[in-house]
């Protein structure tokens, strides 16, 4: 990413932030993002933000479109901290305008744009967790104020952080657990006895790795497989129903609640699990989002068939889908 295109928004955003802004809009184009998001996934992610950036200064009111343009610099901010945290602009800077263009994206209907608003705070508390370890940054962390993603988002969160028990490390293995967890444990502050691990980060971000096996006890140089089976040893680990097969400890895995733990029993938490906030949600205004949680619950209830007779009945026959197989 070239610093042209973080100029080019930070342009945009001044003239959107101007009294006269545009008197004569341009219509919005349904195509852009689309296209946008074809471009970015061949490898052309600079002239995407470019395009984006152009289209939006005489059309501000394409919602869809600053949700793209949100991703892209979200996932530049990733690039970086895959790359060796080198070069300029920093992560932190990538996530400023992340943030910026999908707070225009919030004034506009999308589906996704609170989801992926949250992510980027998630995103930046990890980046906290490189610079202070894992206790500072999670004591540090800041409220998310308007940045908070949906009820059934944080709905579930609650239930994969209740499903882990006392002293538990929580793996969470796709953005929207991430998103829920973080935001559940971290927003709310419950569940101080937890640590959370992100999997992917894990993975690919050499100094995130460094602070969370300096936090947990473990090498930092061994398989995430390893690692989290050594750890099963010593406290129970949590598997998120979407963890990656390859981060699975070679441990017994019992399934409690919503998640497999491996490592010695503990006491439960005593939080019951809901389904409220997705129930309303799913009748009120489903959405491609509200379907990827309930995809999650069903993930939860392949391991752990219970789950059909109890938290997920509330849901009817879409909440039970798989149950059984």
């Amino acid at each position: 990413m070239q610093r042209s295109s973080l100029g080019s928004l930070a342009t945009l955003l001044g003239v959107l932030a101007s009294p006269t802004v545009l008197a004569a809009q341009a219509a919005v184009d349904p195509s852009i993002a689309p296209r946008a998001a074809q471009l970015a996934s061949s490898g052309q992610r600079e002239r995407a933000t470019e395009m984006l950036g152009g289209y939006l200064a005489t059309a501000p009111d394409d919602g869809a479109a600053w949700l793209e343009l949100g991703k892209l610099y979200l996932a530049d901010s990733r690039d970086w901290h895959r790359m060796g945290h080198a070069g300029q602009p920093p992560a932190s800077l990538f996530l400023d305008f992340a943030a910026a263009a999908l707070d225009q994206s919030l004034r506009l209907p999308t589906d996704s744009g609170a989801l992926v608003r949250a992510l980027v705070e998630i995103d930046r508390a990890a980046g906290e967790v490189e610079v202070e370890g894992w206790s500072t940054a999670r004591s540090g962390f800041r409220p998310m104020g308007s940045a908070v993603p949906p009820t059934y988002v944080a709905e579930v969160g609650r239930n994969l952080v209740n499903s882990c028990p006392v002293g538990g490390v929580l793996v969470t293995g796709t953005d929207l657990e991430a998103v829920a967890a973080w935001s559940a444990a971290l927003e709310d502050r419950a569940r101080e006895d937890l640590v959370l691990l992100l999997a992917q980060r894990f993975v690919m971000d050499s100094l995130y790795r460094l602070r969370m096996a300096q936090a947990l006890g473990i090498a930092p140089d061994s398989t995430t497989r390893a690692a989290l089976t050594d750890l099963s040893l010593r406290r129970p680990v949590c598997l998120s129903p979407a963890t990656d097969t390859a981060a699975t400890p070679l441990a017994r895995l019992t399934a409690v609640r919503m998640v497999r733990i491996a490592g010695a029993a503990t006491p439960e938490s005593s939080d019951p699990l809901s389904v409220v906030e997705l129930l309303e949600a799913s009748f009120a205004h489903p959405d491609a989002v509200s379907s990827e949680v309930l995809g999650l619950y069903r993930e939860a209830a392949r391991f752990n068939p219970l789950l059909c007779s109890s938290l997920l009945a509330p849901l009817g026959a879409p909440g039970r889908d798989g149950c059984g197989r």
